[in-house]
């Protein structure tokens, strides 16, 4: 066997191999008795056939067969021979196929980028300091209290925290957008989501009202070429309802889970999922901020294979499979929109696990048994959650996870750390 090997690039590789005739008529050979054994041809007991009949009859598909094992069997030699990985199943090409003629054939594939020492250097990494308020606690009891909203329908001037439900469009430089008229849509004054002066507009309006609110765009508008102008505002309003809101009394309170029914317990949860939350932002931050860097200064070339199948997983993590079908469908388009994100996804992981060889890290067994304890304690019975995630799957997707923060913690161990002090509300991007 000849294997010659050229190099597409950094990432791929194209092996041609030649395989000496004799190997070919012996693979040949062996799956024409194969046919000859296994054959039931009428007149002839099992096995029994004429050979020259057998060949006639068997000759062609012994011989594809014949060659599809000698590739499979002289492709996997070539790549143990020349020390290549493949990360997807080679793409075959058969150069000649002429019966006594030695077989040669072309395996183009990729195979992973080869890593050298990787450069990391920051000169300094901003760390959030950040406090859960009791203003943001209450905000989510604000929340808690709106869920459990009860809304009845009156017949009065609206006020604020109403609900209305509307029919409106825009006129904008004299033209007006019908096309892109919004009907029954509900809106709470107060809520602060539409222009400023939409929701005060509307204040004192009865069902079957119609009103005109001459507004501006705000300067920093999304829209650039309406940003700073005037628009008009056609508002039909159809509905008005009144805001139900419980009380925060032990039975609510109860409702909500906390058996005590004492609203200090249910501050404490709350406190506890909040601080929970803060931390995990603050740590994404923070590796988004190093990882960024990380790539910046170490560009890789990464094979399309693995970016098509991260495309996919970040598919299915946005669109979760509907149980009704057994597989997703991966339109060309669907994955192209993902294709940037899964880029940088594949080439991160594999600057990870290169920087934690190159840096001789191990796995933190006690951080993984932390986390997979973390991640239990959110649940009813937390035992069974941590058998569940003690399969080998499972587990080794948490020591992914320890094993990123342990090479984030690596790379800034050494880096001056400048706090910024942010509210939690800013770190969540709630608007105020």
């Amino acid at each position: 066997m000849q294997v010659s090997v050229e190099e597409v690039s950094n990432i791929k590789r194209r092996l041609t191999i030649v395989v000496p005739v004799d190997q070919v008529e012996e693979a040949y050979i062996k799956q024409i008795n194969r046919f000859a054994k296994n054959a039931n041809i009428k007149g002839f007991r099992p096995g029994k056939a004429p050979l020259a009949y057998i060949q006639q009859r068997f000759g062609s598909d012994a011989r594809k067969e014949a060659l599809s094992d000698v590739i499979q069997k002289t492709l996997y030699e070539a790549l143990n021979e020349q020390k290549l990985t493949p990360v997807s199943p080679p793409q075959v090409e058969p150069k000649v196929i002429t019966p006594n003629q030695p077989l040669e054939f072309v395996a183009s594939f990729e195979i992973l980028p080869n890593i050298e020492k990787i450069q990391f250097s920051m000169e300094t990494v901003e760390k959030l300091n950040v406090e859960v308020s009791l203003e943001d606690i209450k905000r989510v009891i604000d929340q808690l209290l709106k869920q459990y909203t009860k809304w009845t329908i009156v017949d009065r001037p609206a006020k604020e925290q109403d609900r209305v439900v509307i029919d409106y469009h825009a006129i904008f430089e004299g033209q007006a957008d019908l096309e892109n008229k919004v009907q029954n849509f509900p809106l709470e004054i107060g809520s602060k989501h539409m222009l400023p002066g939409f929701e005060d507009g509307l204040l004192g309006a009865k069902a079957g009202d119609e009103r005109t609110l001459n507004l501006i765009f705000p300067a920093d508008f999304s829209i650039k070429e309406k940003a700073g102008k005037p628009v008009d505002f056609i508002i039909h309003i159809k509905q008005i309802f009144e805001a139900e809101t419980p009380e925060l009394d032990s039975k609510f309170i109860q409702k909500l889970g906390v058996k005590s029914g004492k609203e200090e317990d249910l501050t404490q949860q709350i406190r506890q999922s909040l601080d929970h939350e803060r931390n995990r932002l603050v740590k994404e931050k923070l590796k988004e901020q190093v990882f960024r860097a990380l790539l910046e200064q170490n560009p890789l070339d990464v094979p399309g294979s693995l970016i098509a199948r991260e495309a996919k997983n970040i598919h299915d993590e946005i669109y979760p499979q509907d149980q009704h079908h057994d597989h997703h469908q991966h339109s060309d388009d669907e994955l192209s929109a993902f294709s940037d994100i899964a880029k940088k996804r594949v080439a991160l992981g594999l600057l990870i696990a290169e920087y934690a060889k190159q840096v001789d890290l191990k796995i933190d067994v006690t951080r993984v048994s932390a986390r997979i304890q973390e991640i239990a304690s959110a649940y009813e019975k937390p035992q069974d959650v941590i058998e569940w995630l003690s399969s080998d799957e499972r587990r080794a997707s948490i020591e992914a996870q320890v094993m990123e923060e342990q090479v984030l913690d690596k790379l800034i161990e050494n880096i001056p750390v400048t706090e910024k002090i942010m509210s939690y509300a800013e770190l969540k991007g709630i608007p105020l």
